[in-house]
């Protein structure tokens, strides 16, 4: 049984609808809806949707397991992770993105600080962010960690700019050679479908990080993404995309 099916199942077996079920969960329908025609492939959801639908979220993520764990209290255990081996680094914040409609990045003469976050990718940089598209998962203010290397999966948060410099964090639904969908977690904004040729870069965002965790404000050297010359022309985001 495949994702889909498994988040169907258990959907029917709490018996919510698809709006309901999102509803409880904090994401807009057509996020449900993607993710039952398999149209999305994964979710950072998984254990709120298990708690929602009264199911083990090990058997929702992987199909291991009881549907029903039968152990009051733990439907929403994980079996251990491995261990962090990224290395921590100093990650400078180097622009505000405006979330929402006609939404813009707006880059910082020296940085606003930096956050300091396990990652591989030694081009990551952080956004502070502003804006209510993504409420209640990201509030406004929140800084965003922007790996340009990372793989972009979808049913996870990518960083979006426009060649009109509109700027955007969204969910990423789909893409392809031709077009990239993605939708915001608030139900009061609608999802995007945007063609590849009118998109400078798309990165994968690694963590999104409360304000507390911003420290040494101007004190780290900013960095600049790297452009969608050097990010898109050969395809590679959207071909990782493809693959997964």
């Amino acid at each position: 049984m495949e994702f889909k099916d498994r988040l169907k199942t258990a959907r029917k077996h709490a018996k919510l609808t698809q709006a309901q079920l999102a509803g409880r969960v904090g994401v807009n329908q057509t996020s449900v809806s993607d993710l039952e025609r398999g149209k999305s492939q994964s979710t950072s959801y998984i254990a709120q949707i298990a708690q929602a639908c009264g199911v083990s979220a090990i058997w929702l993520a992987s199909g291991k397991g009881e549907m029903i764990s039968g152990k009051p209290g733990n439907d929403l255990e994980f079996e251990p992770g491995p261990a962090i081996t990224s290395p921590w680094r100093t990650i400078p914040i180097i622009g505000t993105a405006q979330m929402g409609a006609e939404g813009y990045w707006h880059a910082l003469e020296s940085a606003d600080g930096y956050v300091e976050m396990p990652t591989r990718d030694k081009h990551a940089y952080a956004l502070r962010l502003k804006g209510n598209s993504m409420a209640p998962a990201i509030k406004s203010g929140w800084v965003a960690v922007i790996e340009p290397n990372g793989l972009l999966i979808p049913g996870e948060y990518v960083m979006v700019r426009l060649v009109n410099e509109e700027c955007m964090l969204k969910e990423l639904l789909y893409a392809n050679d031709v077009e990239v969908s993605l939708a915001s977690v608030n139900d009061a904004y609608e999802r995007r479908t945007i063609p590849v040729e009118q998109i400078e870069l798309i990165h994968a965002v690694g963590a999104v990080c409360p304000p507390s965790k911003v420290r040494g404000r101007g004190s780290a050297s900013p960095t600049r993404p790297r452009t969608r010359r050097a990010h898109l022309a050969n395809q590679s985001s959207i071909q990782a995309i493809r693959r997964n």
